[in-house]
């Protein structure tokens, strides 16, 4: 008997790492899928029907926000009209992204699946303007009050329930909150009460990195910032992020970038 496949769709172009676009009115029901590589936010603002992921049901109330995340499997069966929104993001936008802040906005709304809201007309004007929105600056900043609007509204959500999502979101929490990261995994699987092996696994889960990768993308990220703006020196930036010296900081920034610090402090502002 052949084994039948989950389907994977890529809706993102090559180039694009957010992007907007109305409900396709054609797309009111939908096989089970997953998605290749980035997050879907799908708004909607009117329609009745049923979401599925991962084996759970959800009955639409709208508004409502859908969180698929690029590990889950889902389909709805939605009745047209259907009005709303999907918002698609690629990791690589908030890996790119200096902004700390968009980092935690993403982990935290990855913890739920639907956001129900009071009314429509705030996030809807918001997300179209970052449908038309090109200047990437200006897409982050719509993008993160598009996430901290919503997540005023998730007191009377829907939280995933998984326990390794849970470790990871817990995970992250302590790398924003902690201001000199520590380049262990070991010493935040024990301030998280569980091992390396299951720090590993829900990272796995979640983002399909390992918990160093993680872990790495927060250096790298923070690393960057000190590059960027201060007047620090390479060796004053390594100590920060306790490196014991320059030549090792610079050999694990060049792993995960491709350049060296030297080579990534001279560009233009």
């Amino acid at each position: 008997m052949t084994a039948k496949k989950i389907q994977v769709k890529d809706k993102l172009e090559h180039q694009r790492l957010i992007k907007v676009v109305a409900f396709d009115l054609s797309k009111n029901v939908t096989k089970p899928h997953k998605h290749n590589g980035y997050l879907e936010l799908v708004f909607l603002s009117s329609t009745v029907g049923r979401h599925y992921i991962d084996g759970r049901e959800i009955i639409i109330r709208t508004p409502c926000l859908l969180v698929i995340r690029k590990d889950n499997v889902h389909h709805w069966e939605l009745a047209n009209p259907v009005k709303g929104f999907v918002l698609l993001l690629k990791d690589r936008f908030v890996d790119q992204s200096l902004d700390f802040e968009i980092n935690r906005l993403v982990d935290e709304i990855g913890r739920f699946d639907t956001i129900y809201f009071k009314e429509a007309k705030t996030i809807e004007n918001l997300l179209e303007l970052l449908a038309v929105e090109e200047n990437k600056i200006c897409q982050e900043g719509l993008f993160k009050v598009i996430l901290a609007k919503t997540l005023e509204y998730t007191t009377d959500s829907r939280k995933s329930k998984s326990t390794q999502d849970n470790i990871y979101v817990k995970f992250c929490a302590l790398l924003n909150e902690n201001p000199r990261v520590i380049n262990h995994v070991a010493h935040y699987a024990s301030m998280l009460n569980t091992s390396p092996q299951n720090l590993n696994a829900a990272c796995k889960k979640n983002v399909n990195l390992t918990a160093s990768e993680v872990l790495a993308g927060y250096i790298i990220k923070e690393a960057k910032r000190l590059l960027f703006y201060t007047t620090n020196s390479i060796s004053e930036v390594a100590f920060e992020l306790g490196f014991s010296d320059k030549s090792n900081f610079s050999k694990y920034f060049k792993r995960y970038t491709g350049i060296t610090p030297t080579q990534f402090k001279k560009r233009e502002p």
